[in-house]
């Protein structure tokens, strides 16, 4: 059986997700939302799968992967209205993390397809 190794990011959009994944886990007490229970723990918990879904990354990459984070932009982009944030703060640390997430994410999926060459 192998042994897998840790491998920090090369690229700076790995960097970027785990910045905004620890973001996510900091950010209920960063901008004082942490009393708003619904936010605080969607928050922390979007977090930790944000990392965790670079961990797997860090593996080897695979387009399915960043379609993890695609899954989980959408799910903080909703999450506000779903989980009922009562703060106006939480609500636009969501959206706003969730439209980053989602950015990285196709951006890294094309230039994937755009390095083998694929239309």
């Amino acid at each position: 059986m192998r042994a897998t190794r840790f491998t920090p990011p090369n690229q700076w959009q790995d960097w970027c997700s785990w910045g905004l994944g620890i973001w996510l886990c900091i950010s209920p007490w960063a901008l004082q939302f942490e009393m708003d229970a619904p936010a605080t723990r969607t928050t922390v918990v979007s977090g930790v799968l944000l990392i965790l879904a670079e961990v797997i990354t860090l593996s080897t990459f695979r387009a399915w992967e960043e379609g993890l984070n695609i899954l989980l932009a959408i799910w903080l982009i909703a999450a506000p209205w779903i989980v009922g944030a009562a703060s106006v703060v939480a609500t636009a640390n969501f959206v706003v993390v969730g439209l980053l997430v989602f950015a990285l994410a196709i951006y890294e999926i094309t230039q994937v397809r755009g390095s083998r060459g694929s239309p």
